[in-house]
């Protein structure tokens, strides 16, 4: 079957074809795709046991699906684990942690929705990020490694 006239292709990405990129130690991501005009963007994960993300607020939804590991949020009591969804409403604060005592690494896949601001302990923002930024951040890493940048959906 062909794509119907006036529609937008479709597009499928293998995560093996993105490598990864380590932002600090026991953090890597794959940015998958990036809309810079509606300021989206989804990426693998994989967060190491022990990783605590600094605290955020996000100014859109966000979506997560868990596919092996353990993580949760702090201000929460749940735990997100292998086949859970998470949603995220906009202007949720939150931070995530991974367990040190945890078995295996969070590989988790994100969709993003008008980025987040990094919160520091009084509350103030100290970084944003945006799909823009994102993608910058993943590209200047894979580069100064030796990789190639890989084309986004």
């Amino acid at each position: 079957m062909t794509d119907l006239p006036g529609s937008p292709a479709t597009v499928v990405a293998r995560f093996d074809d993105y490598p990864w990129a380590c932002f600090i130690d026991g953090i890597e991501v794959k940015v998958l795709r990036a809309n810079l005009i509606q300021n989206s963007y989804t990426l693998l994960s994989r967060f190491a046991p022990g990783i605590r993300l600094p605290r955020h607020k996000h100014f859109g939804d966000v979506h997560a699906y868990t596919i092996s590991g353990r993580w949760h949020y702090l201000e929460y009591d749940w735990w997100a684990t292998p086949g859970g969804y998470v949603y995220e409403p906009a202007g949720a604060i939150h931070t995530l942690d991974v367990p040190e005592d945890a078995t295996e690494p969070a590989l988790i896949l994100f969709v993003v929705n008008n980025g987040m601001a990094l919160i520091n302990d009084e509350g103030e923002i100290w970084m944003l990020e945006d799909a823009a930024a994102m993608v910058e951040r993943y590209a200047q890493v894979l580069e100064a490694n030796g990789q190639p940048v890989p084309t986004l959906v």
